[in-house]
């Protein structure tokens, strides 16, 4: 990113990102906030002066003793500089021709501002190691950061393509990335930075590793309180985008992915190119017109209906026609799927579904919102979680021991101290049992030992018996 001021070269004017508004400009919110960034030396039309930095969203005020002057950044120009005299590091801001520099190690203050920005030097910063998806106008690329090494996602556009194709596809781009300016939640992909180059766009975002949530989903026996947490991360990610009036409007299994394979509660929504957003100018307060207002309820109810169907297909382990379907139930018709009621479903589980895709409820359907439905009962249910394998393999260890169905043997002395000492017949009619029971081992070793001593015994005790009858001449 470090470049001469001398040999960099704007060319902002004829980027793809300018929107033709001057660099400074005088029309802001006058309810922004502005928080102090820190003091800069700044250079403009050859004069150095030095200033502090105040942000606001996308809105930086730069205070001299003189005046306060202000630039929109969001969608300018940001370029890494050196300056020739200093040999001080600093920030080069373009917009439709014109340039501002800033010096001063603010690394903090450049992390805040970069994702509303367009760089330029996305070679020099990304290594691409793999291609992972392709889209429409897109292709996705598995790239690793060149100092840190950390791996990141990114979509590259041809802009010869976006230039040649309709003007929605350009709305879709920027649609997109003005969302995901805006959007910072767990469940939402993250925007690390945008870069523009000679030929392409390049989008660079978190790496969702997981891949495709219907990849795992189908192929694994989960109980149902694990699909009801995966059910409740979507319905909390929609929510969130719901309070910020933002609407997805293309809710399906290819935009659902998982950030890891292992774990499917982390679901995250993608691809907010369709996305509607209420009102259009977020830094404006705005009362919504009726026709707004009722646009508003429609997306908010595709967008329920649309995760709902995700939903079912996860219980019922069966794809649906998720367009159709939507279609229909905006038009409150519940034919296709009346059969919710005949499902082997928990109670709290039933009523979710009947809520949403039953006649019965069709009139509260119109003011449901998303954090109703994390209010319902069915969230309530404690999750009870699984072992994993570590835990499994540490409980293996624990029980390492003999397993043999019998007892361990008694050495000869210990046989034959219970043999002569304790030894009684077994009980007989019910009698209470004896010793013999509680005490000899249950090895057939062990009963054939105890048999033997017990002949022996025996035949000793007749042997005495007979010497005493000769003795008497008693014949026996």
């Amino acid at each position: 990113m470090k470049k001469s001021t001398s040999s960099l070269v704007d060319n902002s004017k004829m980027a793809f990102f300018n929107d033709g508004n001057q660099l400074f400009t005088t029309a802001i919110d006058n309810n922004l906030q502005f928080l102090d960034q820190g003091i800069f030396q700044m250079t403009y039309q050859k004069k150095e002066t030095l200033v502090t930095i105040y942000l606001a969203e996308t809105i930086l005020k730069i205070c001299d003793k003189k005046q306060d002057r202000y630039i929109n950044i969001e969608n300018s120009y940001l370029r890494g500089v050196i300056n020739q005299k200093s040999k001080q590091f600093g920030f080069r801001i373009c917009k439709n021709g014109q340039h501002v520099e800033f010096f001063g190690i603010h690394l903090e203050f450049l992390n805040k501002i970069k994702i509303y920005m367009i760089q330029s030097d996305f070679q020099s910063k990304y290594q691409i190691i793999s291609k992972i998806g392709n889209g429409y106008l897109s292709s996705v690329y598995k790239v690793q950061h060149t100092i840190s090494g950390q791996e990141c996602a990114v979509k590259i556009y041809e802009k010869s393509n976006l230039i040649k194709s309709s003007s929605y596809e350009k709305e879709f781009l920027m649609n997109e990335i003005n969302i995901l300016r805006q959007v910072n939640h767990k469940g939402l992909l993250t925007l690390q930075e945008i870069f523009e180059g000679e030929k392409n766009i390049y989008i660079v975002t978190e790496l969702l590793e997981g891949g495709p949530i219907k990849k795992y989903i189908f192929n694994q026996n989960l109980s149902d309180q694990e699909m009801i947490k995966i059910m409740q991360s979507l319905f909390d990610s929609l929510n969130y985008l719901h309070k910020l009036n933002i609407y997805h409007t293309d809710i399906r299994f290819d935009n659902i992915l998982l950030r890891d394979s292992m774990d499917l509660q982390s679901t995250c929504l993608i691809n907010f190119g369709k996305a509607v957003q209420f009102p259009q100018k977020r830094r404006s307060i705005i009362n919504l017109t009726p026709q707004e207002e009722s646009a508003q309820k429609f997306y908010m109810k595709k967008d329920i209906y649309s995760l709902s169907i995700i939903i079912l297909s996860i219980f019922t382990k069966k794809f649906y026609q998720e367009n159709q379907l939507v279609d229909e139930l905006l038009m409150k018709n519940f034919k296709n799927i009346s059969y919710i009621e005949y499902m082997e479903l928990s109670p709290t589980l039933q009523r979710f579904f009947e809520m949403i895709f039953t006649e019965k409820y069709k009139k509260e359907i119109d003011t449901l919102t998303c954090e109703n439905i994390l209010e319902f009962e069915v969230f309530k249910v404690p999750l009870k979680p699984r072992n994993s394998k570590i835990q499994i393999s540490q409980n293996l260890k624990s029980l390492v021991r003999r397993t043999s169905k019998y007892e361990p043997r008694l050495s000869q002395r210990e046989k034959l101290e219970q043999t002569l000492n304790i030894i009684k017949l077994p009980p007989i009619h019910g009698d209470s049992p004896t010793s013999t029971g509680k005490t000899h081992s249950t090895s057939p070793q062990s009963d054939r030992f105890i048999s033997n001593q017990l002949a022996s015994f025996l035949k000793a005790g007749h042997f005495t018996q007979r010497k005493n009858a000769l003795k008497q001449n008693i014949i026996i």
